[in-house]
């Protein structure tokens, strides 16, 4: 509002400055392939890439869940699932940030590969460990399957925490269970997706394995056609609210 004063019969008007500049008042970013559901926008990486914030106002905040490539299967042996990270209300701040998307590891006949780590915001999931024919499976974000007993699953007390459990001796580990004779272990649901995540590669039976794209499962194997699997890859996604 303008200040009316009078000096000698004139009048002097001053005026405050004002900002015509709006303030944001939500969370503005880029990358990866982007979606809405309700008042949350989400990003999902199905592949390594860059996540830029361009606007990060004070308290809001950013979910996301990352997950591992899942381990390669090996004769008769499941791999381990990616590990899982859920992370909830992170403060971003306005620049880029590296998003790395970990890959399947092999199928082997001997002993599968290991799968690849996925990274965001300063937290890591860890690769899921492969399936060995013969011995102990290896260790990963879940671990894979062997004759002598299942690889550990090291997500849960690394320095990101999260989700992963041992391989058995046929199923490889997964983020919601430990592997058994035949089965792979259970997933983990995603509570931004509502997708399930890092299941345990399985020694199965019936010819019908299949692992999901881009979801961090455990190579499978089936015993009944002498088919392997190579683990899945795993991805990450990322969720605020826009509006």
């Amino acid at each position: 509002m303008p200040l009316l004063a009078t000096a000698g019969g004139a009048s002097i008007r001053g005026f405050r400055p004002y900002s015509t500049e709006a303030v944001a008042a939500f969370i503005s970013a880029t990358g990866g392939t982007i979606t809405t559901s309700g008042n949350y926008k989400i990003h999902t990486f199905t592949s390594s890439g860059t996540f830029s914030v361009t606007s990060a106002p004070s308290g809001k905040f950013l979910d996301f869940v990352v997950v591992g490539g899942g381990g390669g299967s090996a004769n008769q042996r499941g791999g381990g699932a990616g590990g899982v990270v859920y992370k909830t209300s992170q403060s971003p701040s306005n620049g880029s940030y590296t998003v790395t998307v970990g890959s399947g590891g092999a199928l082997g006949t001997a002993t599968g590969t290991d799968g690849g780590d996925s990274s965001f915001f300063g937290f890591t999931a860890l690769g899921g460990g492969g399936g060995v024919q013969v011995g102990f499976g290896r260790s990963g974000g879940s671990g894979g399957a062997g004759t002598d007993g299942g690889g550990a699953g090291l997500q849960p007390t690394s320095a990101s925490g999260g989700f992963g459990n041992a391989g058995g001796t046929g199923g490889g580990g997964g983020a919601g269970s430990a592997g058994g004779a035949n089965a792979g272990g259970s997933g983990y649901t995603d509570p931004i997706t509502g997708n399930e995540y890092s299941a345990g590669g399985p020694l199965s039976t019936d010819g019908t394995y299949f692992g999901s794209s881009n979801r961090g499962d455990g190579g499978g194997y089936e015993d009944d056609t002498g088919t392997g699997y190579s683990g899945v890859a795993g991805t990450v996604v990322i969720r605020y609210l826009y509006q």
